[in-house]
């Protein structure tokens, strides 16, 4: 640990060093803003859409040899200035439709190797938001962004924005605005400050991006933004509001002539130590990841002996239920090209956040993110399953694993992609292997003995056709494989997509096949949007899983053996009253039943609003009437019970980001199965006494009443219990690409039973019965906690330096609170340091 924490201050020093060196002289604050004459650019309309206008323009390209341009954020080599700019932003967050108040200075040009974009924006000094943060974090501050769709066609795009001070945040754009932020490209972005405000520089290789062969001049589309924080607005060109119909296949154009596709060799070695307190056991493991795309028709990666280390970390979750949690995926090489292999737009989180929330990504007060009746995921390829925990591992009777054994991750031998386009169809092919699973167990006398299996073979291909047109069809083909030492499951798809020319009417259709252990499964998802104008929407959702549809050896599917419909209304006006603007709402009904024996298990109308309230603060409020149905699932396959109709409310407060200090509060229930009340609430802070140092707190408490906890058999408990879930996140920017992380998380459970249920036979209402034993109180304790050094030394170039400690307590029901939180950091499942680095080689 001392030698450690040595490391790491030798490596912070330089730094350290660099921050006080680097720091940005403040000029004093002019009284107005003077905008030097220079000739602005020439742009051709293209067409107008519900009264933004879409553009097209010319730009230059030049041989990359004859091109000196130092990316440092100034803007200040000659050939700038040689450029025509454009300035053509319309606020479109909160959607203003008109030009924005600040002028903004935008050049672009291209050479054979990428595509370079400098912008100045005009601004007093003394309105600056400059923040540092992790890569891709949303948060208030001072932006310039830029979105590429390489292709032209709208189909995937690449976004790219650089805040003032040196982050970055960047990820692809699926039809029409289903923004990813879990890529992370090579390219590069660099800010300056300037005595009448800052300015921009950034480049995109061709390299990184899909890019197909053309003859003559090159479509591009493009979008800029430009967050101004202080005024709480999002320029941008062309300036869609987040409701319209259209948008990735509604860009400007940028018309070029001489650019082709580039071949990209990537070669990212990388090794990594390391110790493991917990399991007393000591690694080094030496790998590589390779990228080659010699064409656009063709591209292949690799891992080889890959290291997907403890650098990030997951949040804790109490689930006491049968439903699995989802965890998105974080993991470099998993990441890269996965576009090809997402069928649906309800693959994403993000995506379904965005529609059920009615979200448009305002950074104007503490965000704050809805975690109730949120639907998950329905993904058939969930690369989370790849080298995740061992589900086919053969105990030998006798013998019991170790605490914390089943939900340790699984060594990868090594994986491979190959990705690409032929005409109008793209591919899309993966496979991974898994090395042998190695358990700790004991057996009955508590001597210690091995549990070894085979690890799991996993193969994914992926076919689509796309007809881009004024109007845009596609259909698709998705399979799977996973090989087993206990069995093998397999699963088919079809999908198919339309949308119309307006962008207003879209369609999306899926069936489903799988076979797991020779049991054949069907199922199918339909969806449908439609904008009736730009600030009211509509969606229809449909699901059908059968009873033996199952594909969570390598997708994700919360349930089987229902069908599903939803509505969803979606609205927005920008100025609801003198005192009220930005307010957003949605309202969800929704009706499932099983299909076997047919019974309601899931029924709801809910309806979300935000707001935004004078001073920056958002105010947001939630119900639910949830009507009488069945639960089947949380007795294990022990029968369903009724739940009577209930009630939920919420309602949440958050102030102004920009302040040094931010709040949010919070303060709700949700009546349980029983009919009790479960009180909610929540409080947290941020601060932020400079712009390279945050600190985030978070506490979510509940009061419960009549909880039904699974007891086994057919048996529940009703518990009176109280729950506490701490979080604490600071993030200090030693420089701009050196990062120290402390991340702590924490949920504490004492429950006290207060009454003894089981599912009747032939189903129904819940019926008191004898205990199973004399006492069912429990408690929970549940800790995730991370060091984290990070040096970003380039693009995909990194140094990490990391310290994890995570652990599940065993029951204490006679311990506090206090004791609880202290006992769960002894005797650890997670105890470890880790070293890595990485290294990109290529172009």
């Amino acid at each position: 640990m001392k030698s450690a924490l040595a490391l790491l201050v030798v490596l912070c020093a330089p730094a350290m060093a660099a921050t006080a060196a680097d720091e940005p002289v403040r000029a004093s604050v002019p009284a107005t803003v003077e905008v030097p004459p220079v000739d602005k650019g020439e742009v051709e309309l293209i067409e107008t859409l519900d009264g933004i206008p879409r553009h097209r323009i010319e730009v230059a390209n030049f041989a990359e040899a004859e091109v000196d341009i130092k990316l440092d954020g100034r803007v200040d080599e000659p050939l700038w200035r040689t450029l025509e700019h454009y300035d053509e932003f319309m606020v479109a967050v909160p959607a203003k439709g008109v030009p924005g108040e600040f002028p903004t200075e935008m050049r672009v040009f291209t050479t054979e190797k990428g595509l370079y974009v400098s912008a100045i924006l005009y601004q007093p000094v003394d309105t600056l938001v400059q923040r540092l943060s992790n890569r891709d974090d949303f948060i208030d501050r001072d932006t310039f962004g830029f979105t590429v769709d390489a292709s032209g066609e709208g189909l995937v795009g690449y976004w790219f924005i650089t805040a003032l001070g040196g982050s970055v945040q960047d990820g692809k754009l699926l039809p029409e605005r289903n923004y990813q932020r879990d890529w992370d490209g090579p390219w590069t972005g660099k800010t300056h400050r300037r005595d009448d405000g800052w300015s921009a520089e950034m480049f995109f290789p061709w390299s990184m991006m899909n890019m197909p062969v053309v003859d003559g001049k090159r479509k591009i589309g493009f979008v800029a933004t430009r967050q101004v924080s202080h005024k709480n607005e999002r320029y941008q060109w062309p300036g869609h509001p987040y409701s319209s119909a259209r948008f990735l296949s509604a860009l400007n154009e940028i018309e070029v002539s001489g650019v082709q596709p580039v071949a990209q060799l990537s070669v990212i070695p990388f090794a990594a130590a390391t110790v493991d307190e917990a399991n007393d056991e000591d690694d080094v493991r030496v790998g590589m990841d390779l990228a080659w795309k010699p064409s656009p028709k063709f591209e292949m990666s690799a891992t080889l002996n890959p290291d997907f280390g403890a650098v990030e970390a997951d949040d804790v979750v109490l689930n006491l239920t049968a439903f699995e949690t989802f965890f998105p995926e974080k993991r470099l090489f998993f990441l890269e090209g996965n576009e090809v292999f997402s069928a649906m737009p309800r693959n994403s989180t993000g995506n379904i956040q965005r529609i059920i929330t009615n979200a448009d990504f305002a950074s104007t007060s503490r965000r704050v993110f809805e975690r109730d009746f949120i639907p998950t995921p329905i993904s058939l390829v969930n690369t989370r399953r790849i080298g995740g925990t061992a589900n086919q591992v053969t105990v030998p009777p006798g013998i019991t694993p170790v605490r914390g054994q089943r939900d340790l991750p699984t060594d990868l031998l090594g994986a491979a992609k190959l990705t690409g386009g032929l005409g109008d169809t793209r591919y899309g092919v993966m496979a991974a292997f898994e090395d042998d699973v190695e358990w700790r167990g004991f057996d009955s006398v508590g001597a210690e003995a091995d549990i070894d299996d085979s690890g799991r073979d996993f193969a994914v291909a992926r076919f689509i056709y796309e007809d881009v047109g004024a109007a845009r069809r596609s259909v698709g083909y998705l399979g799977t494989l996973v090989s087993g030492p206990r069995y093998d499951a397999t699963l088919h798809s079809v999908d198919a997509h339309y949308t119309s020319p307006s962008g207003r009417f879209s369609a999306d259709g899926q069936l489903i096949s799988s076979s797991v252990d020779d049991e054949d499964g069907y199922g199918g998802i339909f969806d449908i949007l439609y904008a009736q104008r730009g600030n009211l929407r509509h969606k229809f959702e449909f699901e059908y899983m059968d009873e033996e549809v199952d594909i969570n050896d390598l997708g994700f599917l919360r349930r089987n053996n229902y069908a599903n419909a939803r509505y969803i209304l979606l609205y927005n006006r920008q100025r609801f009253t003198d005192n009220i603007t930005n307010f957003r709402t949605t309202l969800v009904a929704e009706q499932q039943y099983n299909i076997d024996p047919g019974q309601v298990t899931d029924s709801g109308l809910y309806w979300r609003s935000s707001m935004v309230l004078p001073g920056r603060n958002t105010f947001k409020a939630a119900f639910a009437y949830l009507p009488e149905r069945y639960e089947d699932r949380d007795s294990r396959g022990n029968g369903a019970y009724e739940v009577d109709a209930r009630g939920y409310a919420d309602f949440l407060i958050a102030t102004n980001s920009q302040n040094v200090f931010s709040y949010s509060a919070s303060v709700g229930g949700l009546q349980e199965h029983l009919g009790d009340w479960t009180l909610n609430a929540s409080a947290g802070v941020t601060i932020r006494p400079s712009d390279n140092l945050a600190i985030k707190l978070d506490v979510r408490y509940k009061r419960r009443r009549g909880w039904l906890v699974y007891q086994g058999g057919r048996n529940f408990g009703a518990y009176d219990g109280t729950e506490w879930q701490p979080s604490l996140d600071v993030n200090w920017f030693l420089a701009y690409n050196h990062q120290l992380r402390l991340s702590l998380q924490w949920a504490g459970v004492r429950a006290r039973e207060n009454g003894f249920f089981a599912v009747p036979a032939g189903d129904g209402e819940l019926i008191p019965t004898a205990r199973t034993r004399s006492d069912h109180d429990f408690t929970v304790s549940l800790v995730t906690a991370q060091l984290r050094y990070r040096w970003e030394i380039a693009p995909l170039t990194d140094l990490f330096l990391v310290y994890n400690r995570g652990n599940a307590l065993a029951d204490q029901t006679s311990a506090s609170f206090d004791d609880l939180f202290a006992d769960v950091f002894d005797d650890p499942i997670i105890d470890s340091f880790v070293l890595k680095l990485r290294w990109r080689f290529g172009n």
